[in-house]
């Protein structure tokens, strides 16, 4: 017994010698979920973005390193069987068939890069050195989150992890339901041998096909309970869209900005007059916050505006006076989407029928197979 003990306690001593975090050596098991972030951005949860535990390494995809805003590109040589990521200055070029990588400069590494089912995964230890990112293995509530950052990122973790929480449990309870296995439906047992007349057809008046409208989405963020409930919904149905605040509704709503950022959607301003020192002074402030600025406003003095260099939203479908009640405005702008073509730039309000009324059209827009996005300032005139 004492010397099962000391041998616990020895390898607990070694283990704490290596100097390693306990999570960052914890094994990916089979059936485990990680989340992966870059700066203030979470990446999509599903297989291809999961990381990898191999040879004590931990390695993510290609497509984290080159899909966002870390300034990397990615390109792979099948025939050269070479996988390269490089920035502005500097290039690796990593050998897939004898492993190693290199700098294109006669310098060579010990670092490898692993092909697994169609896919290049790369040692994030080695690959944020050389590219001077930063990295952490992060518990959260749900799973662990590996993060990746560059000198862009304006969250610190624990305030990514806070301002994506909703987001993160979306799509976590969507990536296990996906996970689990589909019945198959058992015949009937059969209790006669007569063959049975089948139901005559019926005949069914066919519905014209026509072109789904695109949606465009514009919310005004009124009220900040409002507008984290609207946020809520959104994350829910993975729709993303503009939220508009008046320059002085941003005081003291910098949790609430770093959310809608950190969850991918975009932040732009409102004006009820030509106050040009508003604009400005709002923009500071979403700096400051969130590390963005805009150029897209809504307000009815476009010419003063436009003079000033910044895009005028215009909807063409606004949700105000569309009806009283919540079912009644989200019916009302249904009818209207169903009859347009083409694109529609829908500006929501923030007010409680509106927020109610957004919750009923993200059904029937699911059901319906809309395409429903953030208004951009290519929209805008």
């Amino acid at each position: 017994m004492k010397r099962r003990i000391w041998s616990i306690l020895l390898a607990l001593a070694l283990s704490l010698s290596l100097g390693a975090p306990l999570l960052a050596a914890r094994p990916l098991a089979a059936g485990n979920v990680y989340f992966t972030a870059v700066n203030d951005s979470l990446c999509p949860l599903n297989d291809s973005t999961m990381p990898f535990w191999s040879g004590g390494n931990l390695y993510l995809p290609s497509s984290v390193f080159s899909s966002y805003d870390l300034g990397l590109s990615y390109v792979r040589d099948t025939s050269a069987q070479t996988a390269i990521l490089y920035s502005s200055n500097k290039v690796l070029e990593f050998d897939l068939a004898r492993g190693g990588a290199n700098n294109k400069l006669g310098t060579y590494y010990s670092a490898s890069a692993i092909a697994r089912h169609g896919s290049v995964y790369f040692p994030l230890s080695f690959v944020s050195s050389f590219f001077s990112l930063n990295y952490s293995v992060l518990d959260t509530a749900l799973a662990p989150m590996v993060r990746v950052r560059s000198d862009t990122a304006v969250l610190s973790d624990s305030q990514f992890i806070d301002a994506a929480s909703t987001l993160m449990a979306s799509r976590y309870n969507a990536y296990e339901q996906s996970k689990k296995p589909t019945p198959t439906p058992k015949p009937d047992n059969e209790t006669t041998t007569d063959p049975i007349a089948p139901d005559p057809p019926q005949e069914t008046e066919e519905e014209p096909s026509k072109t789904t409208a695109r949606i465009l989405l514009g919310i005004r963020a009124d009220t900040p309970q409002n507008t984290a409930a609207i946020l809520n919904t959104l994350d829910r149905y993975g729709y993303k869209a503009t939220f508009f605040f008046s320059p002085a509704e941003l005081d003291g709503q910098d949790d609430l900005l770093r959310r809608i950022v950190a969850s991918g959607h975009r932040l732009a301003l409102a004006l009820n007059d030509a106050d040009m020192a508003g604009l400005q002074a709002g923009n500071e402030q979403l700096r400051r916050c969130t590390g963005t600025v805009t150029r897209m406003v809504l307000t009815d003095s476009a010419d003063a505006v436009h003079s000033a260099g910044y895009a005028v939203y215009t909807p063409s479908l606004s949700g105000q006076s569309l009806g009283t009640t919540a079912s009644s405005r989200a019916q009302r702008i249904t009818r209207r989407i169903e009859n347009a073509s083409g694109s529609v730039k829908l500006l929501m309000d923030g007010d409680n029928i509106s927020a109610s009324a957004l919750n009923l059209l993200c059904s029937t827009w699911s059901s319906g197979g809309y395409t429903v996005r953030a208004v951009t300032e290519t929209a805008c005139s």
